[in-house]
């Protein structure tokens, strides 16, 4: 073995001592998943693997790594082959990392708990933990009971004990993280509390929990934290910032979804209360709690002349890789945007949720559009598989009766007057996001007449196999033309029935603006 310095690393306490020595005996942990390869390799033939999973002990312990790495021949001048070429990418932040968004978002994902019931919530919440052993091989949540907080275990998954677990050693830490609001960290774990040698889930093997990170429950608003989660560490894995980083962010889904539940629950003790007194009132406040309730399970409050619409093509997400956001602006404006990110499902989504949530900030920073997508640019450059995105960023003045944007590679929007004549906003066209770096964004502006009707959307709207684009662009034209004298509101039934009657395979957001 002869390699350079970026190859260091991935070898560990391995190197220096590598250099110059048999990779067999180097490599002899992972040598019966090379092995094949390297036969291919002296045989003359080529090999590439993309994240393949390798348990190596370079650190010390059996360790989970994802690497990305082509295998080619090197021949002599006669054509034999007299070695081989590695050229090696370690990818296992990046597969951890993806691995762990996903975890994230199926928390952020669970219907609001309003049953009421907090043992119901952290074991909904548990359960989607219990999913994601090979990052949380158990875990543990207490809640603060009574007026003094004392910890009152919840529920636990992935422990092969019964009822409240550790005896005094992982409460005592909880105390400590429930008193101080800072993360605690258990070590020696395997030694303190027998039978959880069986409970890792890695796809490393199985190996002792030795370590335990026990973090504070914290809902907004509250003056100390209402519990404590405890996560067991994997032993295959470094319990790095990104590791607590994802253990920190699972707390907080935690915590929301247990405030939630107590939430409901205090309202419902304080309806119980009421009606108990005056059965006329309690009648009353339920039918605000009923009302509030559908309030905030409905859709988002737009302001006035808004309507949208948002579909995602996979039936098992709440999301998808297409967005949309209205903002309101000092002044009476407002911030338009629709995006598409390449590809659907989790991970388009995880994307979408930062792009998104960049154009937010930067529309309430900025309201110019152009200046908008071209910091979107750069943001999209640091984010892995936001590239080629595309946006459509608007600045609607409905004093002046004007609309300023710019698109990043987008599908044109549509505006309809109130005399049927139909303009597509071809202007202020640019590249997709992070295509090209430091590429100027262009921005046009047009009146937005009183009456006139306005349409983002993204292509899953007009988007069909075997069809141009122009036909579909052309039909929502015609349906925007049929319809403009509608509401907002009827508008947009009026399209989802005449444009997505089909079912279309991929993610739909629309945005409806009727102006005056």
């Amino acid at each position: 073995m002869i390699y350079n310095d970026g190859y260091a690393p991935m070898l560990g306490a391995r190197h220096p001592a590598a250099l110059g020595r048999s990779a067999r005996d180097v490599w002899s942990d992972i040598w019966a998943a090379l092995e094949p390869m390297v036969a291919e390799v002296m045989a003359g033939r080529a090999t590439y693997s993309e994240d393949l999973p390798l348990v190596m002990t370079r650190h010390g312990y059996e360790e989970e790594t994802y690497f990305s790495f082509s295998f080619s021949p090197v021949l002599e001048p006669g054509g034999q082959v007299v070695g081989l070429l590695d050229t090696v990418v370690e990818t296992t932040q990046r597969v951890l990392a993806a691995r762990r968004l996903g975890v994230l978002q199926r928390l952020g994902s669970l219907p609001r708990a309003s049953h009421g019931d907090t043992t119901e919530a952290v074991s909904t919440a548990l359960g989607v933990l219990a999913d994601a052993r090979a990052d949380c091989p158990f875990g543990l949540v207490y809640l603060a009971d009574g007026d003094d907080g004392t910890p009152r275990f919840v529920a636990g998954q992935g422990l092969d004990v019964r009822g409240e677990p550790a005896g005094g050693v992982v409460p005592g830490q909880v105390l400590r993280a429930m008193a101080t609001g800072e993360a605690q960290t258990v070590t020696s774990l395997a030694a303190l509390l027998p039978g959880l040698s069986s409970a890792a889930a890695s796809p490393a093997g199985q190996a002792d929990v030795r370590t335990a990170v026990v973090l504070p429950l914290t809902a907004a608003g509250a003056e100390r934290p209402i519990g404590a989660l405890v996560l067991g560490a994997s032993p295959h894995l470094p319990l790095d910032e990104g590791y607590r980083i994802f253990m920190a962010l699972a707390a907080g889904q935690v915590a929301a979804a247990v405030a939630d539940a107590q939430a409901v629950a205090a309202e419902r003790r304080r309806a119980e209360e009421r009606a108990r007194s005056d059965q006329a009132r309690a009648q009353f406040f339920t039918d605000v709690a009923v009302t509030l309730q559908r309030a905030v399970l409905g859709p988002t409050v737009l302001p006035e002349g808004f309507a949208v619409h948002y579909e995602p093509a996979s039936g098992t997400l709440e999301v998808g890789g297409d967005w949309y956001d209205v903002v309101d602006l000092p002044g009476g404006g407002y911030g338009v945007v629709v995006g598409d990110v390449v590809g659907r499902g989790l991970p388009a989504a995880a994307v979408m949720g930062q792009l998104r949530s960049a154009g937010r900030a930067l529309l309430l920073e900025s309201r110019s559009p152009a200046h908008v997508l071209s910091a979107l640019d750069r943001f999209a450059a640091l984010v892995p598989g936001a590239a080629v995105s595309t946006v459509f960023c608007a600045v609607i003045d409905p004093r002046a009766g004007s609309l300023c944007y710019s698109s990043a590679g987008h599908p044109p929007a549509m505006l309809v007057e109130d005399g049927g004549a139909v303009h597509l906003l071809e202007g202020g066209s640019a590249l997709p996001l992070a295509v090209v770096a430091g590429a100027r964004r262009p921005e046009a502006e047009v009146a937005l007449p009183a009456g006139s009707t306005l349409l983002l959307y993204t292509d899953g709207l007009v988007e069909r196999r075997d069809e141009a684009l122009d036909e579909g662009i052309g039909r929502a034209a015609e349906a925007l033309v049929a319809g403009r004298h509608l509401g907002p509101a009827e508008l947009k039934t009026r399209l989802t029935e005449r444009l997505l009657g089909d079912a279309p395979d991929d993610d739909v957001a629309f945005v409806l603006f009727r102006c005056g």
